[in-house]
C-alpha cells in the first residue's frame, strides 16, 4: 500500500506544474478568506467560505487524480461517453431546472444536501476536450468544406446548449473558446474575417430583435447611469468600493465595508479592491495573468496537436472571464454574469476550473515526458 501511495505522489510530482498549483491555491486561499470576511460583515448567508474551502479541496484531488493517472489523448477519445450524456444533461436543466433569484436563466439543477450544481460548468470542459479531438482528426483539411461544416456544427451545439438555458454569460465563454481554438487550429483568414464582418453586420439587428430589453439597459446604462440607476445601483456601489481601497486597502476585516450586491460572487473584486488596495488588485492580476501565460506556453510547446487545442481552449476560457469579470466591476462592460476564476463564490464553478487545470497539467506532464525522452 505504501509502494503504491509512493508511486503514485512520484507520478504527480514529475507531470504536474507545481508553481501553477501553487498560484491557484493561492487564489482559492484568498478567495476563501475574502468570503470568510465578507460573511463576518453580514453581506451574505449561510457559510458559503465553507462550500468555497470544500470545492477547493474535491478540486485539488481531481487535479492531482487526473494528473497521477489520466493520459488527456485517451480522455479526449471518449468523448462519444461523456459528450452526448453532458449533453443531455445540459438539455434536461434548460427544461426542467432551477431560476435563481435575480436571474432569467434556467441553468440549475438541485442536488440534496448542496446549494445547487450548474451543468454548464460541466459542458465547458467536456466540450473543449471533444472538440479538441474533433479539430485535431480535421486540421490538415480543416478549411475544406466537407469538413468545416461539421466542425461548425460542433461549435454551434457547445454555444447552443447553453443559449437553451438562456444563459447569456456562459455562451459568451463559449464563443470565446471555440473561437480561440479555431483560430489556432488553422481557420483561414478569409473565414475569420468573412466572420468579424457577419458580426459587426449582425449587431443592429442583434439589439433590435435578439436582445432583451433588460439586456440593452444594461449596455445602456454603462453610458447613462442615472437614468438606469436600479440597474446601474451594483457597479456603482462596486466602483465605490474599489476606490475606498486606495493603495493598500482598508483591511479584510474592516468594520466599515461597502454593500455591494453578489459581493463575494461575481463582484469579489471589488471587495478584494476595497480590502487590500490598488496593491492587492494588481498582484490578483499578475497571478491570473501568470496563469494563463502559463496555460499559453504549455500549449506552445506540446508535441500533440490536441494537447494545444486543449490548452488553447482553457486559455481562452480563464481569459474571457477574468477580462469580462473584472470589466464589470469597473463599469467598462455590462453585468452578464461571468465569475472570477478562483476567487468567486460557486462550487461548481471553483471544481470546474480546476478540472480545466488538471487538463492543462496533462499536457505538461506529456511534454515532461517527451522532454526526458529526448534528452
Amino acid at each position: 500500500m505504501t509502494g503504491w501511495l509512493t508511486g503514485f505522489w512520484r507520478r504527480f510530482r514529475q507531470r504536474a506544474d507545481r508553481l501553477s498549483l501553487f498560484i491557484a491555491l493561492c487564489l482559492s486561499s484568498l478567495s476563501v478568506l475574502c468570503i470568510y470576511a465578507i460573511h463576518i460583515a453580514g453581506y451574505c448567508k449561510d457559510r458559503p467560505y465553507q462550500i468555497q474551502a470544500l470545492a477547493t479541496g474535491l478540486g485539488l484531488c481531481a487535479v492531482v487524480v487526473m494528473v497521477a493517472f489520466f493520459d488527456y489523448e485517451s480522455l479526449a477519445g471518449l468523448w462519444r461517453i461523456y459528450y452526448p450524456l453532458t449533453g443531455l444533461l445540459m438539455v434536461y436543466t434548460a427544461y426542467f431546472g432551477e431560476v435563481r433569484e435575480g436571474s432569467n436563466n434556467r441553468s440549475w439543477l438541485k442536488v440534496p444536501g448542496l446549494t445547487g450544481f450548474q451543468p454548464s460548468e460541466l459542458w465547458k470542459f467536456a466540450f473543449i476536450l471533444a472538440f479538441a479531438w474533433h479539430l485535431a482528426q480535421v486540421r490538415e483539411d480543416l478549411n475544406h468544406p466537407r469538413f468545416l461544416i461539421p466542425v461548425l456544427l460542433n461549435a454551434g451545439i457547445g454555444v447552443g446548449a447553453v443559449m437553451l438555458q438562456r444563459d447569456t454569460g456562459v455562451a459568451l465563454v463559449m464563443v470565446a473558446i471555440v473561437a480561440a481554438m479555431l483560430f489556432v487550429a488553422g481557420l483561414s483568414r478569409k473565414i475569420i474575417l468573412g466572420a468579424a464582418a457577419a458580426a459587426v453586420v449582425s449587431v443592429p439587428i442583434a439589439w433590435n430583435y435578439l436582445l432583451a430589453d433588460f439586456h440593452k439597459e444594461r449596455i445602456l446604462g454603462i453610458f447613462h447611469p442615472q437614468e438606469f440607476e436600479d440597474l446601474a445601483f451594483q457597479q456603482l456601489e462596486g466602483l465605490d468600493s474599489l476606490g475606498s481601497g486606495q493603495i493598500f486597502g482598508i483591511g479584510l476585516f474592516a468594520e466599515n465595508h461597502n454593500y455591494v450586491p453578489e459581493i463575494y460572487n461575481d463582484f469579489i473584486f471589488t471587495f478584494i479592491g476595497e480590502s487590500l488596495g490598488f496593491v492587492g488588485c494588481m498582484v490578483v492580476v499578475a497571478a491570473l495573468s501568470f496563469l494563463c501565460m502559463r496555460i499559453l506556453w504549455t500549449g506552445a510547446v506540446s508535441r500533440s496537436y490536441v494537447g494545444k487545442y486543449i490548452c488553447t481552449g482553457v486559455f481562452a476560457m480563464l481569459a474571457f472571464q477574468i477580462i469580462v469579470n473584472i470589466g464589470m466591476c469597473l463599469m467598462v462592460l455590462p453585468v452578464i454574469g461571468v465569475t472570477l476564476p478562483f476567487l468567486s463564490y460557486g462550487g461548481t464553478s471553483v471544481l470546474s476550473v480546476y478540472i480545466s487545470l488538471g487538463l492543462v497539467m496533462m499536457v505538461n506532464g506529456a511534454n515532461k515526458k517527451h522532454m526526458f525522452a529526448t534528452s
